[in-house]
């Protein structure tokens, strides 16, 4: 029988920092002197970027890892149908995905690998856009909330009972915080920080409407105009524009002018897109993956990599539609786009 707890620890240590997390943690199963050397900080597993899938399994989701083109199924037992309402995932960020129920109008964040979870304030039964986890951390942690039928947004932390409302003068598609940072995108693509002193980086490319009508056009339900930002493992905010289905624009916030700056050259970083949570990744510490390119899904289904030097389009893979799987949604989130049923995750260990 194999002593597997007298491998030498420094040689086990090379291993864990290459396996994905699910061999991660079945690495951490075999035996307790395994399990005891993962508890070191590190010895931490590559991180990938997860797509999460439709499915029709209420208690399944399914996760593509991109490096590797493997699927991965985690069983989550909160997102089950309860009372008949099933629960929609509207955010992801830092690890966590955000599910909202339209029957009840309730929220949770929900770790898929840890298992964690936390009850958010009842919200109502709005007609929703989008959720961010602004930041989390082990003692506290911040959610946002753009609804369709709000200018502005809510926010409410961790131990909090309601929401608290803040307004804005457009009606807005993205929420990020920066450096400890506020920033917006409203339907024009203005970008706005919300600060002392306020600041604000108009979007060139907005059409010129009379501000008595701003609310004629309604960015996040044109497939074409994803307007988001991403923060870089350098530590630069990055304004990432989809000018059409196949073409995107990428600009980053210049520290010293705080101006942004159009670039078609983002180095060895790789960056995924999607309606609800966009992240950029080291292109070199993965497997598979493409430095200056643009990671998304096209109006066919399809994850493509748009490279942002030579504006050409690439088919990474070849997706199942959103509309094989499961029941129609529910009218809350009915609108969206195909390709806005597919979202990002940053898998973290808690």
């Amino acid at each position: 029988m194999a002593d597997w707890a007298g491998l030498q620890t420094d040689i086990l240590g090379v291993i864990v920092k290459k396996l994905a997390v699910p061999d991660y943690l079945r690495f951490r199963a075999v035996c307790k002197s395994w399990n005891h050397l993962c508890r070191d900080v590190f010895n931490c597993p590559r991180i990938d970027p997860w797509l999460m899938l439709p499915t029709n399994a209420l208690n399944d989701s399914k996760f593509l890892c991109v490096p590797e083109r493997k699927n991965q199924t985690i069983r989550l037992p909160s997102t089950v149908t309860i009372f008949g309402s099933t629960w929609i995932p509207v955010g992801s960020s830092h690890g966590w995905l955000i599910f909202y129920s339209p029957s009840h109008g309730t929220m949770q964040l929900l770790n898929p690998i840890s298992g964690m979870q936390f009850h958010l304030p009842p919200i109502g039964r709005r007609a929703f856009s989008k959720a961010m986890l602004l930041d989390m951390n082990d003692t506290n942690f911040t959610v946002a909330v753009i609804l369709r039928d709000q200018k502005g947004y809510k926010v409410t932390r961790k131990g909090s009972n309601s929401w608290s409302s803040v307004e804005s003068k457009h009606d807005l598609v993205d929420i990020f915080k920066h450096r400890r940072q506020l920033y917006t995108v409203d339907i024009y693509g203005t970008v706005q920080s919300w600060a002392e002193p306020p600041r604000s980086w108009p979007d060139e490319d907005a059409p010129q409407i009379n501000d008595p009508y701003h609310n004629l056009i309604h960015y996040p339900h044109q497939h074409g105009k994803l307007n988001c930002l991403v923060e870089s493992p350098a530590g630069d905010l990055m304004r990432v524009k989809r000018q059409s289905n196949d073409k995107f624009v990428v600009w980053i916030l210049n520290k010293g002018t705080f101006s942004w700056e159009k670039v078609d050259n983002i180095g060895d970083f790789a960056l995924f897109v999607s309606y609800y949570s966009s992240v950029c990744y080291r292109a070199k510490d993965h497997l598979n993956l493409k430095s200056n390119c643009v990671y998304f899904i096209d109006s066919y289904s399809n994850l493509c990599a748009f490279n942002l030097e030579n504006g050409t389009k690439e088919l990474v893979e070849a997706l199942e539609p959103a509309h094989a799987h499961g029941h129609p949604e529910p009218h809350a989130v009915r609108r969206r786009p195909e390709g806005q049923r597919y979202m990002w995750l940053i898998p973290s260990l808690r």
